[in-house]
């Protein structure tokens, strides 16, 4: 039996060991707040003392992932549960990792996303060791680099796998996505000419250049819009998110830099949607003087699009309307390693306790009731799993 309790104690413990990925560095900032390392140890250790065969996999200095094995009949369906062990940064947090309890909701950094996830997978397992579950062979991975480039996800499925399903943990109110966009990001430079700022007529502003090109791209979107779309989906964007430039306050700048977020849905690669783009610029006549350089992507995210028919989807649908969820079949608007799981040939569900709109945020907070909720869930997935 899973009880509130555990859930709490378990998921207090998580929050106030700080994983904030590395790539979040604040200067001023404990060191130690940075890393998965002691999330990492913790979470072996909780395992090992549990009777599980764990292991500590390096993916990079200092960056382990956990890997957990529940093994289960000769023939059995193949089942792996991942969630993440970094979480984002605490700006404007007055106590990010100390836990706060109002009744059954827990308040911390981490606490839905991912750690309330992670929780949920440990005490499923623990649930089902305790059956002596063998009706399916259980993987639980708990990676590193969520948060910025899906290093640690990556890292595992070079080596395992696939896997007949996947559960990708992370804060959908027990409702199952089967559906995300991609995300592609890339920079694109306009290029001017320098001249002092008292003859302006010399140069050529590479940043008033900056708007006929991000009104020809809005516009681009707009017509193009009806081209692509997907039925759990909104449509696809693309959003200019960064811009630096400028060469001195009595200079006119040669140069900007504007960079790129690309949401493209499952029908597109990244590459795709990239190489459209391209066109269209390489087609848009810029004002006189200006050039603009497009870059290739720095980030490529997949997208995901798995059947809403697939054994994965209908078994954990089945199990988390029995513990009281809605189970709706919605598409995301954000990303997880889900994407990579699927495209390495695990079909995979997103689904944990929570609410998105909890995650990163200044309060963020889960509901432990949900977090008994969806392990119970996963015990029933784990049970009635069939390929």
């Amino acid at each position: 039996m899973i009880e509130l309790e555990s859930a709490a104690e378990l998921l207090s413990a998580m929050v106030a060991i700080p994983s904030i990925n590395p790539s979040f560095h604040r200067d001023g900032l404990p060191p130690a707040w940075f890393g998965e390392a002691r999330m990492a140890r913790f979470v072996a250790d909780w395992l090992a003392a549990e009777g599980f065969a764990v292991s500590l996999d390096l993916v990079e200095e200092g960056r382990p992932n956990v890997v957990a094995e529940l093994p289960g009949a000769p023939g059995a369906p193949t089942l792996l549960w991942e969630g993440h062990l970094d979480t984002v940064q605490v700006d404007g947090m007055e106590a990010p990792f100390t836990p706060r309890r109002e009744g059954n909701l827990l308040f911390g950094r981490g606490a839905v996303d991912d750690k309330g996830c992670l929780a949920t997978f440990m005490l499923a397992l623990r649930e089902l060791k305790r059956r002596g579950h063998t009706a399916s062979a259980v993987t639980f991975l708990a990676a590193i680099d969520e948060e910025v480039t899906f290093k640690g996800v990556t890292h595992h499925l070079k080596t395992h796998g696939p896997y007949d399903g996947g559960v990708a943990g992370e804060p959908t109110g027990l409702d199952l996505y089967c559906a995300c966009k991609g995300a592609v990001r890339w920079h694109i430079d306009v290029l001017g000419r320098a001249a002092h700022a008292s003859r302006p007529h010399e140069g050529r502003n590479a940043i008033t250049a900056t708007g006929p090109l991000l009104d020809f791209l809005a516009d681009y979107m707009a017509r193009t819009q009806s081209r692509h779309s997907h039925p759990l989906l909104d449509p696809r964007t693309l959003t200019c998110t960064m811009i630096a430039g400028g060469d001195g306050p009595n200079s006119i700048p040669s140069k900007v830099r504007l960079t790129f977020d690309c949401r493209p849905l499952p029908d597109q690669t990244g590459s795709e949607i990239w190489e459209e783009i391209a066109a269209a610029v390489a087609g848009f006549a810029p004002p006189e003087g200006i050039r603009y350089v497009m870059h290739r992507p720095f980030i490529d995210a997949a997208s995901m699009d798995v059947p809403t028919g697939a054994g994965i989807v209908t078994a954990l649908s089945a199990a988390a309307r029995a513990e009281g969820g809605t189970a709706r079949i919605l598409g995301a608007s954000f990303g997880s390693d889900a994407s990579s799981m699927t495209r390495a040939g695990t079909p995979t569900v997103i689904f944990g306790p929570g609410d998105i709109k909890a995650a990163h945020a200044i309060d963020e907070h889960v509901d432990l009731a949900a977090i008994v909720a969806a392990a119970n869930a996963l015990v029933r997935l784990a049970e009635t799993f069939r390929v």
